[in-house]
């Protein structure tokens, strides 16, 4: 949720071991430059392409790849390739023309899969492509050796669509280069474009193939730019006769077109949010330096470079959450204060109309309405609660990775996108968090392995924690605290309000008993311009004490601390339970339900609170 600033001492963890823990202060080993969130584009396709359409293959691939390169430059692509002979080596140097990064997702190693490859060519564009490219070798699966996968049959087939389908999962965009003929080959491109549109048949039927439960289960990241060719062993010509056809952009049964026609309106926004985080952390990159509170411990272990990446992301969208947070919260406060002024203008031009004091304030009044209409424009421009929601839900989800890649939750590349439940087609808007995680949860991987020494100890100390005020640690402080701190302006604030209520009662009570007397021709209480003030007050309480309850209701308080509550709640039942577990297995399955339980929450959250906005005009 928000940052944890609390120093952790003595912390206990739930296995016996204590360790001694202490989170970053400020300013200390935080990152110089945040890593960039780059879009993944990944490519599958014939190998068997008709070398007459190859050039016109290449020029497709060409337009759409420069088009997304030069449409947002705050965005790196990077191109997810087996490399594979055929379509995959043709789009492949098509990016490396352009300047786009390619991560090399090798079903086999390295020289294996080049040695696969069945001429001089394919082999010289392998080479080249391989050259600058980022590296993923994926493990054979459970229960299949390596030496299985170097002649034909059903492991090696396997394994290709494995990576046909890490391929499709990870990228925020798929390019198809195929035939559209459906088959039954598990590795072909077929089945990977099944699985994109969630339509994969071997899990239908509960084949060996199905991977994670529910993966693409809502088909929310299913777009693909299909491009249509001919096949060497394919005798029938393609339907329109023949020859290379953009299909284009295609995705949850709506065809878009070819590049030409632009880019869809769902992706198109995707990457500009995407670029929006990435311009954020370079604009604010010094005081995200100066002052963001990274995960990666200082000194006490060696951090691999999957953690490293993790907590300077970490570091940066959470500093910018708790930023736009107070930019948020300042400007809410300042809209209410133009409320509070406009009641009190509006009862003074009643009791004024007439003559210079009357304009005088009917024109301040316009003046106020200005003020708020500048601060709306200026807030939606901004979008100030938007950015907040978002990075604090990018920073939850990172945080989860962290941990989890710390305690061995995720010892490796797993082959799943670990919050595939996470704000899953619920809102357009928030698609770009998604795509995010996928690319740092891929982006982890290509980092070696490197176990820290008490890791799962140092997440349990750091991440669950205990909550004792003064030695506690971890989540379970941090909420107690917080929790309190709520509690502690809630109850001011109902103070607040409960005395301007009794005040504007009293008022009452003094002006009626006033009025009865004049009814009974008794002499006045009140002296006219004492019962003006008084009636004037009156009116100001009534209208202060609806804007404060709606203050108090737009600032979210009270249900910040009951989500608090249930936070706290969470990590003391995980905390119980991983101090009564008898294995580090059952130990990692409640970190890893812990996790998805975080997220669950945190999603709901924002849903809750994603239509917030400041409207300068309603009064």
């Amino acid at each position: 949720m928000h940052a944890c600033g609390y120093d952790v001492r003595n912390a206990g963890d739930t296995s016996g071991l204590r360790v001694k823990f202490v989170t970053l202060p400020p300013g200390a080993s935080a990152p110089a430059r945040v890593p960039e969130i780059p879009l993944l584009i990944g490519i599958v396709g014939h190998r068997d392409l008709v070398p007459e359409e190859i050039p016109a293959i290449r020029d497709a691939a060409t337009e759409l790849l420069r088009t997304l390169r030069d449409t947002q430059p705050d965005v790196p692509i990077k191109l997810l390739s087996a490399q594979a002979e055929g379509a995959d080596l043709v789009v492949a140097e098509v990016a490396q023309q352009l300047g786009i990064g390619i991560i090399a997702l090798l079903p086999f190693a390295e020289a294996q899969c080049r040695a696969d490859l069945t001429g001089a060519a394919a082999r010289a564009a392998y080479d080249r492509t391989m050259a600058g490219a980022e590296k993923l070798e994926l493990k054979p699966g459970p229960g299949t050796d390596s030496s299985q996968l170097v002649h034909a049959g059903e492991p090696r087939d396997r394994q290709f669509g494995r990576a046909g389908e890490l391929i499709a999962q990870h990228c925020a965009l798929l390019i198809v280069i195929w035939d559209g003929v459906e088959t039954k080959h598990r590795a072909g491109t077929a089945r990977t474009v099944e699985q994109r549109r969630g339509q994969d048949s071997a899990a239908e039927e509960g084949g060996p193939d199905r991977s994670r439960a529910g993966l693409f289960a809502s088909a929310d990241n299913d777009l693909i730019y299909e491009i249509r060719c001919s096949r060497q062993g394919n005798a029938r010509p393609l339907t329109g006769g023949g020859g290379v056809r953009v299909i284009g952009f295609t995705g949850s049964d709506t065809t878009y077109g070819g590049i030409e026609r632009g880019i869809p309106p769902v992706f198109a926004l995707q990457i500009a949010r995407t670029a929006e985080f990435n311009r954020d952390t370079r604009e604010f990159g010094d005081r995200i330096a100066g002052q963001g509170r990274p995960l990666a411990p200082d000194g006490g272990f060696p951090a691999s470079g999957a953690l490293v990446y993790l907590s300077q992301l970490f570091s940066a969208s959470d500093w910018l959450a708790l930023h736009f947070g107070r930019c948020f919260r300042r400007a809410l406060a300042l809209r209410f204060s133009l409320w509070a002024l406009m009641a009190y203008l509006l009862l003074a031009f009643k009791h004024s109309p007439d003559g210079v004091r009357g304009l005088a304030t009917i024109t301040v009044v316009l003046l106020v309405f200005a003020l708020g209409w500048l601060l709306a424009f200026w807030a939606s421009r901004c979008s100030w609660d938007r950015r907040y929601l978002d990075y604090r839900a990018l920073a939850e989800g990172l945080r989860v990775d962290f941990y989890w890649e710390l305690s061995g939750v995720r010892a490796q590349f797993d082959d799943a996108f670990a919050h595939e439940g996470f704000l899953q087609r619920q809102d357009a808007q928030i698609e770009w968090m998604r795509a995010a995680m996928r690319t740092v949860n891929l982006h982890c991987a290509l980092f070696p392995r490197a176990r820290a020494p008490h890791g799962f100890e140092h997440a349990l100390a750091s991440w669950v924690g205990d909550p004792g005020v003064t030695s506690g640690s971890g989540q379970l402080v941090y909420y107690r605290l917080r929790t309190k701190s709520l509690e502690r302006r809630l109850r001011l604030a109902e103070h607040i309000s409960r005395t301007m209520l009794l005040g504007g009662l009293a008022l009452a009570l003094i002006l009626g008993a006033d009025v009865a007397l004049r009814i009974f021709d008794y002499t006045p209480v009140l002296p006219p311009a004492p019962r003006g003030v008084l009636l004037m007050s009156l009116a100001l309480l009534t209208a202060y004490t609806a804007i404060f309850e709606v203050y108090l209701a737009e600032r979210a308080d009270r249900s910040l601390v009951r989500q608090y509550r249930h936070m706290d709640a969470l990590f003391s039942t995980a905390s119980q339970r991983l101090r009564s577990a008898r294995s580090v297995a059952e130990k990692l399955d409640i970190l890893r339900a812990l996790g998805h339980a975080c997220l669950t929450e945190h999603a709901q959250w924002i849903l809750a609170h994603r239509d917030k906005r400041i409207d300068g005009l309603r009064w």
